[in-house]
């Protein structure tokens, strides 16, 4: 009687879950998903991957992880569903696009916080927003958020060129407090400069006073050649009044 009880029950519960297809997880994983009980869909649909693994399955369980806040692990099962593939362009871009937004709101948190790559994260979002285009160009969304990720791209590439590649106040300080120090030994070596310059220029013109000492060696020399001169004359004419004296005197003995 037991065993009978055991084997109604095991073909009431038991063999029908054994009997449910990965799509059958995927439709339960769905409802629960519409119904906002994500960790229950979570369940779901890792059942479905475990029956067989689909594109269908890890990019519905990516959604599940990101409605929880869990953006790494979704990630992950966004790259297993598009290592899978789908011959739907459609899902293939909406695939896309769902990374694009991970590293989007990666960017935006890195942003906000001191020190944070805020420009690798924009740009992968880039990279796969571009990408879920080329699988549906006519996706407005995707375009529009193509846009915000290159804008933001730009503002943060922008202020990280500001900040001298910017990430970090103590590493920007540091380099400011060295360009100071740098600016003060060029000034410093720019004044000794100066001084050199002027110091050898000064070498090399004459001294007023030494000129003036010159100029009177000069005057005094000429000044005793005249003298010498003078001399020489008056003793000539002195010599020669004495002659004619003397001639004279002895005219008159």
């Amino acid at each position: 009687m037991k065993r009978l009880i055991f084997s109604i029950l095991l073909m009431i519960f038991v063999l029908p879950m054994m009997a449910q297809s990965a799509r059958d997880f995927i439709r339960m994983g769905n409802k629960a998903y519409r119904e906002k009980q994500y960790d229950k869909a979570e369940t779901m649909y890792l059942k479905s991957i475990a029956k067989a693994p689909t594109f269908e399955g890890y990019y519905n369980l990516g959604n599940a992880y990101v409605m929880q806040m869990k953006d790494s692990t979704a990630f992950e099962n966004y790259k297993k569903a598009d290592s899978i593939g789908t011959n739907d362009p459609l899902r293939k871009a909406r695939n896309f696009h769902n990374m694009g937004n991970i590293w989007y709101a990666q960017g935006m948190a890195a942003s906000r916080q001191q020190g944070g790559n805020a420009v690798s994260a924009f740009q992968r979002a880039v990279e796969f927003y571009k990408s879920s285009l080329r699988c549906n160009p006519e996706d407005d969304e995707t375009r529009y958020n193509l846009a915000m990720a290159q804008h933001q791209l730009k503002k943060n590439q922008d202020q990280q060129n500001q900040n001298g590649g910017g990430g970090n106040d103590d590493k920007n300080k540091d380099k400011q407090d060295q360009d100071k120090q740098q600016q003060k030994q060029d000034q410093q070596k720019q004044d000794q400069q100066k001084k050199d310059e002027d110091k050898q220029q000064q070498q090399q013109q004459p001294q007023p006073e030494q000129k003036k000492d010159e100029m009177s060696d000069q005057a005094a020399e000429q000044l005793l050649n005249s003298a010498q001169q003078d001399e020489k004359g008056v003793q000539r004419k002195v010599n020669k009044h004495q002659n004619n004296r003397r001639r004279s005197l002895e005219k008159d003995w």
